[in-house]
């Protein structure tokens, strides 16, 4: 099996000193790049190739986020180990090469429904920008066109953005290997948008007053802000901090999201800000200063003092987040001190619906759908008060973060399908009211 460790602090400068028992000893001296993914073949083999492509990433590319070319790297040479090929070996033939091999491998996996076209298609691109920087930095030489990896293609793609009327089609460069990813929201492949009906609006909200005080303001909160789980649940007391209402409304505030000043993980480590309801913000501050919060508070903090024993009871991925933990302080704090994530509040939902699925056998809907419900209804309330449709796209777009702008007007075509969703966004506020024990006025 690959293994894909995470390493302690890398430094890109080191100094070598010679002991005076004629051993050295390398000491690091500057230019610290933080914690790498690091990949080991299953003997504990150091992959010298894929390690210094990520440090390359890391130290000269400055990258922030390594983890969706490490686990792309990891898959390949798991599939070379499992088939016995090597990474730089490539018979004339195209369909015998590992990385052609490596994509019907992947186009098996989503026919199987073991990995979504967009996964796929995101490992096939890492592979491929690996192994043109191995051909550039000399780890691979190609002798002919028949030992190449890949063949390099040009494509005209058609332009879906604002200025599509005057540049219908754009060409970009792109490999044979590419795995094509369905743009259809209706399509079989990927799930298209899930907004809760104003039926199960009224269902989430009556079981939510029965559920933990925790999961009910992280549901909340991704339906009041957009925010993804994951940022959810890195939501930090700095970020509560930035609060600044709005001008143009006096119930509704913004709160910054950014990895490095207030801590909270972003989807690609952007930061962007995200509108907040002052009931829900004023909730959330509450919650802030309980007595279940701060016992919770205290555990953490125990943990976080153990960082620095010498050898610190904790994996290095725990390690990362106390330490993170410590300079931005987390909201949601788990029972036994441990800094809520993502998977644990996917955990907490799948139990809750559960729980509403004996009540409401149709109540199906995942964390992820609360996103969808706060784009559907925001977007439906702008149209409403009669902003250009390209000004509306923009502000969803900041809000939700999305990278493509393909993606918001994703929304803008399910409302033209969906004419019941052309409800006011004051439907969620009512919502938020009565899911946060408000009196009926």
């Amino acid at each position: 099996m690959t293994y894909l460790v995470h390493s302690s602090d890398v430094f890109k400068e080191t100094e070598l000193k010679k002991l005076d028992d004629g051993t050295f000893h390398c000491k690091p001296t500057t230019d610290n790049i933080g914690s790498l993914p690091t990949l080991f073949s299953q003997d504990g083999v150091f992959n010298h190739e894929a390690n210094s492509y990520l440090f390359y990433l890391k130290a000269v590319k400055k990258a922030e986020d390594l983890s969706p070319c490490a686990q792309a790297l990891r898959a390949y040479y798991q599939f070379l180990e499992d088939k016995g090929l090597h990474w730089d070996k490539f018979p004339p033939v195209k369909r015998l090469k590992p990385t052609y091999l490596f994509r019907s491998h992947l186009l098996k996996q989503i026919k199987q429904g073991e990995l979504a076209h967009s996964t796929a298609s995101v490992r096939m691109n890492q592979i491929v920008n690996y192994y043109k920087w191995l051909m550039h930095d000399g780890y691979l030489r190609i002798k002919n066109e028949k030992e190449a990896p890949f063949k390099m293609e040009f494509v005209s793609v058609q332009n879906t953005g604002m200025l599509a009327h005057i540049s219908p089609t754009f060409i970009v460069e792109t490999s044979d290997l590419r795995i094509k990813v369905p743009r259809d929201a209706d399509s079989k492949n990927i799930r298209p948008l899930s907004p809760l009906s104003r039926d199960a609006l009224s269902i989430l909200t009556g079981h939510l007053l029965q559920t933990s005080e925790e999961l009910r303001l992280q549901a909340l909160l991704a339906m009041d802000t957009g925010m993804r789980v994951e940022e959810v649940a890195t939501l930090t007391l700095d970020a509560l901090d930035t609060a600044t209402p709005l001008a143009e409304s006096q119930h509704r505030l913004e709160i910054q999201l950014c990895p490095r000043s207030t801590g909270v993980q972003t989807k690609f480590l952007k930061t962007r800000t995200v509108e907040i309801s002052s009931d829900l913000l004023r909730s959330l501050n509450e919650y802030r200063t309980s007595e279940r919060r701060l016992k919770r508070v205290t555990k953490l903090n125990e943990k976080i003092e153990q960082l620095d024993s010498d050898a610190p009871p904790f994996a290095q991925k725990s390690i990362e987040i106390l330490e993170r933990s410590e300079r931005h302080e987390p909201l949601f704090i788990s029972q036994q001190g441990n800094p809520a994530t993502g998977k644990s509040i996917e955990a907490r939902w799948v139990e809750f619906r559960a729980e509403i699925k004996e009540a409401e056998p149709s109540f199906n809907h995942r964390f992820h759908d609360l996103r969808a419900t706060y784009g559907t209804y925001r977007l439906s309330d702008l149209l409403e008060a009669k902003l250009p449709v390209v000004d509306c796209m923009e502000l969803l777009m900041g809000w939700m973060g999305h990278k493509d702008e393909s993606t918001t007007w994703k929304y803008l075509r399910f409302l033209k399908r969906k004419e019941v969703f052309k409800v006011k966004f004051g439907i969620l506020d009512a919502i938020m009211h009565e899911a946060l024990g408000g009196e009926d006025e």
